[in-house]
């Protein structure tokens, strides 16, 4: 199993190659202002490096737009409307799923970019997060129509075919194991993950960034101590939404 040696050895061979690699760090569920959000921005503060809250609106604290003022590297993106999965019993969860009525879909997601843009928040990317990281097809190739332009899932879900207009960059690394009673994978394990995807890049396509996404509310201290190590290892791969689109 990998440690933070091997990660090491895995960038000086991308220096050695003349490449460098690219990062991003999202954040989901955020809605207001918490021990556990401020634990976020602090470390994103300490390292220099970006995050990108997907926001729940409905029920957003108006205490979250007067902190994220003081977060300057923090970015805001749509998490849906309420995080509330409209699927049949048995289904995969999903607010914007293939089985609901594509009328209320939008009404959902034009009301849950109102709530937000109307709450002063800094930095609001037009983007949205699915709940789940999980979107129906039809509704995804809507999405430049309703006014996004970047859209964030998890690797692996849904179609990943390119929509015209719409910035996809979905989130590669989870350090939770949400099936085991989100506990930490643990760092070797997590370690090993980032180490696969950076090769990967590295031998075909270096320009593709890899994504970390966390759970601040569902994040205990070996996942803190964790990221904190992380962002040290790779100070000044971090990059934020509009700084890699433009790069794409």
């Amino acid at each position: 199993m990998a440690d933070w040696s091997d990660l090491r050895d895995e960038l000086d061979r991308w220096q050695h190659a003349g490449l460098r690699p690219r990062l991003w760090w999202r954040d989901d569920d955020a809605q207001a202002v918490t021990p556990a959000l401020d634990l976020l921005l602090s470390q994103s503060d300490r390292h220099g490096v970006p995050v990108h809250l997907s926001v729940i609106p409905e029920g957003l604290h108006p205490d979250l737009a007067p902190r994220l003022d003081r977060a300057p590297r923090a970015w805001v993106l749509q998490h849906g409307l309420r995080h509330r999965n409209h699927e049949p019993k048995g289904s995969p969860a999903s607010e914007v799923g293939a089985t609901r009525p594509l009328p209320d879909q939008v009404a959902d997601l034009r009301r849950g970019w109102a709530l937000l843009a109307g709450a002063g928040l800094p930095r609001l990317l037009p983007a949205l997060v699915p709940p789940w990281n999980r979107i129906g097809d039809e509704t995804r190739a809507r999405l430049p129509d309703l006014g996004y332009s970047y859209l964030s899932s998890y690797e692996g879900r849904g179609d990943a075919a390119p929509v015209p207009g719409l910035f996809h960059l979905d989130a590669h690394l989870d350090p939770i194991r949400w099936k085991k009673g989100n506990v930490f994978r643990g760092a070797h394990k997590m370690l090993d993950m980032l180490i696969d995807h950076l090769a990967q890049r590295r031998t075909g396509a270096p320009a593709h960034p890899v994504g970390l996404v966390t759970h601040h509310l569902q994040t205990g201290d070996d996942i803190w101590a964790f990221t904190d190590r992380l962002f040290a290892e790779t100070a000044g791969l971090w990059h934020d939404l509009p700084a890699l689109r433009q790069e794409a």
